[in-house]
C-alpha cells in the first residue's frame, strides 16, 4: 500500500487560510505584501561591542523574512481564496444535486465527506456562519455554526442501514456543555430512536433529517407527521427587567449545569433570566 504523502507546510497554510471567506482571503493578500514589504528597510545597528550583535542578527532576520513574506503570504492567501471560493462552488452543487431529485437516492450516493459538505451548504443557506473542524477525530462535532454571537454544534451522520441512536445525542450535548455552546444540531439520513428523540427534548439540540430537510429550500415549515417544527429562531422574549431581547444559553455551572435558559442580550450589564419551557414541539424535535 502506497504511504500517503506528507502536506508541507505552505500547504496547510493554503488550507487553513481557505476555511476564511474567499473575499476576506483576498482582502487580507495586499494588506500582508505591504506588511512584509515594511520589514526589508528595518534599519540595522550598529554593533559597537560584542553585546549588541544579536541586536544586529535579529534586524537581519527580519528583512529576510519580510524579503520573502511579501510574497510568500500574499501568495498563500490568494491560493486560499480561490480554493475557498470553489469549496462553497462545490458544496452548492452538491446541494443542488440532491434536490433535483425528490427521494433521499442522491444523498445516500454520497460519500460521508460530500454529505457533510452538502450540510455544510445547507446551513450557509440558512444565514449561518460555517467552519467545517479538521478531518480525524472531531469531539463529537463536524461543523460550527455562528449567528448573532451565538455558537451551534453540528454533528453529521451519513448512517444508511441503522437507525440514529441516543449515543451520537449525548455525545453532542456532552460537548455543547463542556465548550459553551447555545444549541447544537444532529444531521442525519434516515429515522431517530424514540431515545434520542426524548434526550434532545429540552437541550437544545435539533434532529433534523437530511433528505427532507434538504427538500425545503427555506426550511422554514419542514412537516413531520402532524406536527411542524423550525429552524428558524423563535421570536426571543423580552427581559423583564430592562426590555431588552433575550437570548438563549447554557448554564456552565451549579444544579442546572447543561441547562438552557434565556438571559439578558446585556449581560453583564443586567443579569436577569427566564426558564425555557422545554415542551416538545417547541425545540429539540425530530424534522
Amino acid at each position: 500500500m502506497a504511504r500517503r504523502r506528507r502536506k508541507s507546510d505552505f500547504e496547510r497554510w493554503v488550507e487553513l487560510f481557505a476555511k476564511l471567506p474567499w473575499a476576506l482571503c483576498l482582502a487580507l493578500a495586499p494588506i500582508a505584501y505591504v506588511g512584509f514589504a515594511a520589514l526589508v528597510d528595518w534599519p540595522i545597528p550598529q554593533a559597537t561591542s560584542a553585546a549588541e550583535i544579536s541586536d544586529v542578527f535579529i534586524a537581519q532576520l527580519i528583512r529576510t523574512a519580510g524579503l520573502f513574506g511579501q510574497y510568500i503570504a500574499p501568495t498563500i492567501l490568494l491560493l486560499a481564496a480561490l480554493m475557498s471560493l470553489l469549496g462553497k462552488r462545490r458544496r452548492r452543487q452538491l446541494l443542488a444535486s440532491a434536490r433535483a431529485v425528490e427521494d433521499a437516492a442522491p444523498i445516500l450516493q454520497m460519500r460521508w465527506l460530500q454529505f457533510e459538505q452538502c450540510i455544510h451548504a445547507w446551513f450557509e443557506e440558512q444565514g449561518y456562519r460555517v467552519a467545517a473542524t479538521p478531518a480525524g477525530p472531531d469531539g463529537g462535532i463536524d461543523l460550527i455554526l455562528k449567528r448573532d454571537g451565538e455558537r451551534f454544534f453540528v454533528q453529521c451522520k451519513h448512517w444508511r442501514a441503522s437507525r440514529i441512536g441516543v449515543a451520537v445525542v449525548r455525545e453532542l450535548y456532552g460537548v455543547m456543555v463542556a465548550e459553551g455552546a447555545t444549541g447544537g444540531f444532529v444531521v442525519g439520513v434516515g429515522e431517530f430512536t424514540s431515545a434520542a428523540r426524548e434526550f434532545a427534548t429540552g437541550r437544545n439540540i435539533e434532529l433534523v433529517d437530511a433528505s427532507r430537510a434538504i427538500a425545503e429550500r427555506d426550511a422554514i415549515a419542514a412537516r413531520s407527521g402532524a406536527n411542524t417544527f423550525t429552524l428558524a429562531p423563535q421570536p426571543a422574549p423580552a427581559c423583564p427587567r430592562c426590555q431588552a431581547p433575550m437570548v438563549e444559553r447554557i448554564a456552565r455551572k451549579g444544579a442546572n449545569a447543561g441547562q438552557a435558559f434565556h438571559g439578558c442580550s446585556r449581560f453583564p450589564a443586567c443579569r436577569a433570566t427566564l426558564a425555557i419551557d422545554p415542551a416538545p414541539g417547541k425545540f429539540s424535535q425530530a424534522i
